[in-house]
């Protein structure tokens, strides 16, 4: 249990989730998205990794040899403090180049609302430790909730796998002794709720 554990909790890593969320943005069967031309598609797919996976990796590799971190793994509170503020600055770069793309209203409420939860943990993180695994999931969770609500579409299907990750992470984090249940809760919630509070608001 403690390997599967080790293992789901690197397959849903944070810095993952915002590739898998436009990845399943940009299959979604609504015009908007199906209209896209796949250079932009592609363009998508690369700032997301570029800046929100490569990026952040390469900073916690400069930080942990600079030692301004004790561990890649980013277990104490005080070790992610940085990594988060080199993150946001990421996300927000990676928003800015994308919005250079003719790309629908929802998916760049995404991207807002992802910069928002990460704004809102950065703060949180100096007094307490959440939960960054859940709430990337929990941002995915919310964001095909809210895209549910406001689209004709079924994404039941969609939304149960999430919500199924969302509970496989979380146990796997509480295995791994990594959190307590409230870091948990509270980290789905900050994930969670901007991104379903946003896309709703904005239709």
């Amino acid at each position: 249990m403690h390997k599967a554990a080790k293992l789901f909790s690197w397959l849903f890593q944070p810095l993952l989730m915002p590739l898998l969320g436009s990845l399943v943005f940009l299959t979604l069967p609504f015009y908007s998205f199906r209209l896209l031309p796949e250079s932009v598609c592609w363009y998508v797919i690369i700032c997301n990794t570029l800046f929100t996976i490569l990026l952040p990796v390469l900073m916690i590799f400069m930080l942990l040899r600079y030692n301004m971190i004790s561990s890649i793994y980013l277990d104490k509170r005080e070790d992610r403090i940085y990594p988060i503020i080199f993150s946001l600055v990421f996300q927000v770069a990676n928003y800015y180049f994308i919005t250079r793309a003719p790309l629908p209203g929802p998916y760049l409420y995404f991207l807002i609302a992802g910069i928002f939860s990460l704004l809102t943990i950065l703060i949180l993180t100096y007094y307490w430790k959440v939960s960054l695994h859940m709430a990337g999931v929990g941002g995915v969770c919310g964001a095909f909730l809210a895209l549910a609500v406001i689209w004709p579409v079924d994404l039941r299907m969609l939304i149960a796998c999430f919500f199924l990750i969302a509970g496989i992470t979380g146990t796997s984090r509480l295995l791994l002794n990594a959190h307590t249940n409230a870091q948990l809760a509270v980290g789905f919630f900050l994930g969670f709720a901007p991104q379903l509070g946003l896309i709703w608001l904005a239709q």
